[in-house]
């Protein structure tokens, strides 16, 4: 359900409230839940803000990253930038995708229905685990997004030797691959299993665990969550910082110099200075919505109990739940900052779609 609860696993088990059929978790041995957050609270929060909010907000990101895909195969792949564009396109419409699916196994009206399997169990591994992939995939190709435009802020006539279209092609699969392997010790300690469920009276699929699970799940936590969350969040902030004082400067220089050319100078073209902007834009809005999950990261090294089965669950719950609120709003709305700050997606999206419908 949460990022931590997919990487710390379930130590709980699940019942129906009689009254409000709520999914009410019931404590482990020797832990004493606090009621900051009630079930009840809980289960409109889940609706509201999972279920209707993030789920629409889903729908509404799937189709804008597919127009964002279709656009930049149209440009083609002969710009660097256009490549890492595209992948970071595609891996914000696979984390929307999972989204969607985690969003109809929260709906009350989908887990509530005789189901031959335990939706919620289920939606850890076909839902959680592949949208914090995805999440990190996304993260770290801003993160080089970022750099490679301060590569062409300190070595403008240097860069496009620096960061060739083919090795970019490189670094964003290199990407992928490294996220993929970060997260497999996850899965390695789980599986699918057809067990008896005793309130049921029936057979259904449910996750288990393999003996080494809390071990893997450690290393996941430490690699993928803490490490790699806290490695790319600085590093896009560190970047971000550099792009805003040198584009300022630069700004500067251009209006003290306005007869001068910027490239007999050395300086960043006005082509280059709107791209700088543009991923300025992307950055600011990836720090804005990855400040929750990250200082949640840093809060549960310090305070142990704050975890799916610890004393404040349904607080950790809401909270966590929140933080996918943001970053499916980081995942959605890169297409805004295309269509207002890049004429040559502007241009080819009004000739492939605008003029299409008028056709």
């Amino acid at each position: 359900m949460s990022i931590s609860h997919l990487l710390w696993g379930n130590n709980s088990t699940y019942s129906l409230n009689e009254n409000m059929n709520l999914p009410i978790t019931t404590q482990s041995p020797g832990v004493q839940y606090a009621q900051i957050v009630s079930d009840e609270q809980w289960y409109i929060f889940q609706v509201v803000n999972v279920v209707v909010i993030s789920g629409l907000l889903s729908l509404f990101g799937v189709a804008s990253n597919i127009i964002n895909i279709v656009v930049f195969a149209k440009q083609g792949f002969q710009d660097s930038m256009n490549i890492s564009l595209m992948g970071l396109a595609v891996a914000d419409l696979c984390s929307l995708l999972t989204m969607i699916w985690i969003s109809i196994c929260m709906n009350p009206l989908f887990y509530n229905s005789e189901l031959p399997f335990d939706s919620t169990d289920i939606s850890y591994l076909t839902g959680s685990a592949p949208h914090v992939l995805f999440v990190k995939i996304a993260t770290f190709i801003t993160a080089f997004i970022t750099f490679e435009r301060c590569l062409c802020i300190a070595v403008p006539l240097k860069v496009k030797t620096i960061i060739t279209p083919g090795r970019t092609k490189i670094i964003i699969i290199s990407i992928y691959i490294t996220i993929t392997i970060l997260i497999i010790p996850f899965f390695l300690g789980h599986r699918f299993e057809w067990v008896f469920d005793f309130t049921r009276n029936a057979t259904i699929l449910k996750s288990t665990y393999t003996a080494e699970r809390e071990m893997l799940e450690v290393i996941s936590f430490l690699t993928l969550g803490v490490f790699a969350t806290t490695f790319s969040f600085v590093f896009v902030i560190c970047c971000t910082i550099v792009l805003i004082v040198k584009l300022n400067s630069k700004t500067k220089w251009r209006l003290a110099t306005a007869a001068k050319s910027d490239r007999a100078a050395g300086g960043v073209g006005v082509k280059d200075q709107k791209v700088v902007k543009m991923v300025t834009f992307i950055a600011v809005i990836f720090i804005v919505c990855a400040v929750p999950p990250t200082l949640l990261f840093f809060y549960m090294l310090i305070d142990p109990s704050f975890r799916f089965f610890g004393v404040y669950q349904n607080l950790y719950l809401v909270i966590w739940t929140s933080s996918f609120l943001t970053e499916t709003v980081n995942s959605s709305v890169n297409i805004f900052v295309y269509l207002k700050m890049s004429s040559r997606y502007r241009a080819v999206f009004m000739k492939t779609f605008w003029n299409a419908e008028e056709k």
